[in-house]
Formats: C-alpha cells, sequence, structure tokens
C-alpha cells in the first residue's frame, strides 16, 4: 500500500492543486515542516505506486527523521484534511479540504479573555493567532482541559523550547497528556513533579544513547513507563542502552525494555544472560544452516522459528549438530525437514547423543536379528522398512520370542512366498496365545497341514531396498512415527 493517496471522494489530476482553504486558513498558523510534509505528500498522491512514495524516501528528500513525518500527519489529521488509514505501513489518505469542518467554530472571545492575556504572556516570543486560539478553545470546549491546565502546559513547553515555540508542539503535548487523562491542573501539578524528578535520571539515559538534546515529553513519558509500570531500574535502564552502542533511539530503547518486559526479564543479570543464551543461539543457528548447506543474511527468524523450540525441548548444540549432519547425509536440507526429525527424536525421548546413539545401536542389532531371519527364509537382500514394522509387531505388540520366530522361519523357508507365510504363522500364534517352543512346534504342525489344503495366493510384499549403513536404518525406522 502506497504511503500517501487519494480518497475516493479527491479526484486525480496531473498537477498538484493546493485548495486555497489550505494555504489561507491552514498553512499560515502551521509549523513549516508540517507544511513541506502536507505538500509534498500531495505532490506523492499523483503516483501511488511509485518508490518515491514511501517513508523512508520521504524522509531522505524532506531531510527530516520518520518520526518528524509521522507526527506532521498526524498533526494534519487532528486538524481533519487527512486520514492515517495505517500506521504500520503509514499509509496516508488526503482528504478534500473543503470537507474540513469544526475548525471555523466561533467562540465567545470575551469568555475566553482573561485566558487570551495569559497566553499570550507565556508565548511572548510572537503573536498568537486566531486560529491558534481556536484550537486552544477547541481543547477546553471538546476534550474538557482546564483553562489554567492548559496555561500550564504552554508554560511547560516554552522552557523545553523557547517562547517562540510553535502551537502544533503544544497541541501534540496537551493530546499527549489528554490521553493519559490529565486535564486538570491537580493532575497536571502531580505528572510534571514525576517529569521533574525523572529529569536528571532521563539526561544520564539520553547521553548514552549519544542524544545531546533535551527529552521530549513523549520520551519523558517513556522513561516514566520504563520505571514506574515496568518496574526497570536506571541501572537497567542504562545498561541496554549501552548495548545499542549509539545507533538507537529512545523508541528502540523503549522497543528493546518492552520485550524484555513481556519475557519478564527485569534485572541485569536476568537480561544479560538472556543475551548470552540468545547470541549462543545464533551461534548454533549458523552451524546447523552451514552443515544443511543453507545461507540465510538474517538468522532472527531461524532462531526464533527452529532453534529456540529445540533447545526449549532439551537439545545442545552437540545433539543438533550432530543431527544436522545426519539430516545432511540422508539428503534432508531443510530446516522444515530436520523439524520433522528432531521431532520424532522427541516423541521418542530422545536428546542427548548419548540417547540417540543408543537408539541408533538398538536399530543396527534389530537389523543384524532380521538380517539373520531373512537369511533363514531364503530371501537375499538388505533388511527394508516393512521387515523392521513385521518384526515390531511380532515382538512389540504380539510379543513373541525370536526363538519362536525363528522356529516359525524354519517352516516358511520352503514356501513360495514365506514372509507372507511366516506372518501368517505367527498371527496364528498370537490369536492362540502360544508363548512356548513345544506348544509352537505343536502349532506348526498342525498349521502346516491346515495351510496345505488351502489354495494360496502369492503376493509381493517386497519394499524398495536401502543401503546397509547406520544412518539408512535409523532414518528408515522414523518414517511411520506421526509428529
Amino acid at each position: 500500500m502506497a504511503l500517501c493517496s487519494f480518497s475516493s471522494t479527491l479526484s486525480m489530476d496531473t498537477s498538484t492543486l493546493v485548495d486555497n482553504a489550505f494555504i489561507s486558513e491552514f498553512m499560515p498558523a502551521a509549523d513549516g515542516k508540517y507544511v513541506k510534509v502536507y505538500l509534498y505528500g500531495l505532490a506523492l498522491c499523483s503516483s501511488p505506486y511509485s518508490r518515491d512514495n514511501e517513508i523512508d524516501s520521504m524522509a531522505n528528500v524532506l531531510a527530516m527523521s520518520e518520526d518528524e513525518i509521522i507526527d506532521a500527519f498526524s498533526y494534519w489529521e487532528s486538524m481533519g484534511i487527512v486520514q492515517i488509514v495505517s500506521t504500520n505501513p503509514l499509509c496516508v489518505q488526503f482528504l478534500p479540504v473543503r470537507l474540513h469542518s469544526g475548525r471555523s467554530k466561533t467562540h465567545e472571545k470575551a469568555k475566553y479573555a482573561d485566558f487570551n492575556k495569559q497566553a499570550q504572556t507565556i508565548i511572548s516570543g510572537r503573536m498568537i493567532r486566531p486560529n491558534e486560539f481556536n484550537e486552544y478553545y477547541n481543547l477546553i470546549e471538546s476534550y474538557h482541559f482546564e483553562p489554567e491546565a492548559l496555561l500550564m502546559i504552554m508554560n511547560y513547553c516554552t522552557k523545553l523550547k523557547s517562547t517562540s515555540i510553535g502551537y502544533p508542539y503544544i497541541l501534540t503535548v496537551a493530546n499527549s497528556f489528554e490521553k493519559e487523562g490529565i486535564k486538570t491542573v491537580s493532575a497536571l501539578e502531580e505528572k510534571l513533579l514525576e517529569i521533574e524528578r525523572s529529569s536528571e535520571n532521563i539526561v544520564s539515559v539520553m547521553t548514552t544513547l549519544g542524544l545531546k538534546r533535551e527529552a521530549d515529553p513523549e520520551e519523558r513519558n517513556m522513561f516514566i513507563k520504563w520505571t514506574k509500570d515496568y518496574g526497570f531500574t536506571l541501572g537497567t535502564i542504562v545498561d541496554v542502552a549501552k548495548s545499542l552502542k549509539k545507533h538507537g533511539g529512545m523508541n528502540k530503547l523503549d522497543t528493546l525494555l518492552t520485550k524484555y518486559y513481556e519475557q519478564k526479564l527485569f534485572s541485569q543479570e536476568e537480561i544479560a544472560n538472556y543475551n548470552e543464551a540468545k547470541e549462543k543461539m545464533f551461534d548454533m543457528a549458523k552451524t546447523i544452516t552451514k552443515t544443511l548447506g543453507l545461507y540465510y543474511q538474517d538468522l532472527e527468524n531461524v532462531v526464533e522459528t527452529y532453534v529456540s523450540s529445540w533447545i526449549q525441548k532439551g537439545y545442545d548444540d552437540s545433539s543438533l549438530s550432530m543431527i544436522a549432519s545426519y539430516c545432511f547425509k540422508q539428503s534432508i536440507r531443510t530446516l522444515e525437514g530436520m523439524d520433522t526429525i528432531i521431532q520424532k527424536f522427541f516423541k521418542l525421548g530422545l536428546t542427548s547423543i548419548e540417547s540417540i546413539n543408543e537408539y541408533i545401536d538398538g536399530i543396527v542389532a534389530t537389523d543384524g536379528i532380521i538380517k539373520k531371519l531373512l537369511d533363514e527364509l531364503g530371501i537375499s537382500r538388505n533388511v527394508s522398512g516393512y521387515d523392521r514394522d513385521l518384526y515390531g509387531t511380532w515382538t512389540k505388540t504380539w510379543q513373541l520370542s525370536d526363538e519362536i520366530i525363528f522356529e516359525c522361519a524354519k517352516a516358511a523357508k520352503e514356501k513360495s512366498s514365506p514372509m507372507i507365510y511366516l506372518n501368517k504363522l505367527l498371527s496364528n500364534m498370537h490369536t492362540k496365545s502360544i508363548s512356548s517352543l513345544d506348544a509352537a512346534k505343536a502349532e506348526i504342525e498342525a498349521f502346516n497341514k491346515s495351510f496345505a489344503s488351502q489354495k494360496t495366493s502369492s503376493q509381493n510384499f517386497e519394499s524398495r531396498d536401502y543401503s546397509n549403513s547406520d544412518l539408512n536404518a535409523l532414518f528408515d525406522s522414523l518414517d511411520d512415527i506421526e509428529v
């Protein structure tokens, strides 16, 4: 979606038309930067799909920060001549100026005579224009600001900036207080006292971030949120600010502290341990992707989606490296594929190198028994997944001993389909709960007589062959495990 576009009520044209109402009513009282943003954005509406029609490009052209551009559009939205459709990404619709209403509201001047005098005394560096006074009246009447509280905000802003400060800044500060429900003198006094107490501490944070200026009201509110609402100490905040290495401002620090707060990390030690563990996860992600033959420019998603989940399951760098190596040798060369193997390992309770190796040794040993059984049946091929499934059913599900299985194999050896015959014979043993060798021999004799009288059909149960490698046996054994 483009950064700026026309609303459906405003027709597009090849030239940039500026409504006279904007020039006469809005431009005189607006901050110069806000005017630049409005006019440039208006021009961009004619090319909604251009690369220039994005906030980073606008910031570069106008030599402004993205936050300043957002502030400008927020101001024009409050004036009713644009609408912010989306904040991420920032998308703004320009509205017809003629549709703008509410700003021409007349107020009883005598009612605000004393307010006007005090306001002009506070903002002594310039003359307050009628439109500006109307904005203050709207705050008082529409948002129920106490006039004295609004004067206190003006005084607060002039101390932060100068006595010639523009009124968009005053309105921004007033709106931020209004959002917190601070509209009375008593509430404002308490808030300003809280801000004053934190001022010295804010300076140390901003110095750490490499910011050589006064904190604005929004940044002061951030600091109060970090200390009062989140419960961070100054030492923790400064420590986190140091980690940004002067490459981030207060907004980036706010994002980071909010993330730590959501993860219940409050102390410097907890945060340091978390970051150390995360750094190890990045190193692990780099090793795993390299082993699998993959390349990711940004490993953040790999860590969050896969590595952190694997670590929470109990896998460490050694076991994960081993599994990645096994996957590569088995042509499983995606993170999704490796994740499937790990899910199957986890379902089997295999998280350490020792347990995985023990499992592999068990598979190899079992394959040795199955291979002897195939030889007994006169079947010359490698062990397949089908063979392992059958053997598992015979020994684990039906609880038949190898002694009985091999005895039955002798009887099946000369048959045209020995594996089918063996399976039927063992199924009969299971049905009749035969557990001793003598009983099994008797049953084999009876079964052979019964089977000989029946017409049997030969079925080919052969599955594809596998190599003799231990890893083939391992991965094939995992195929039927659901995750």
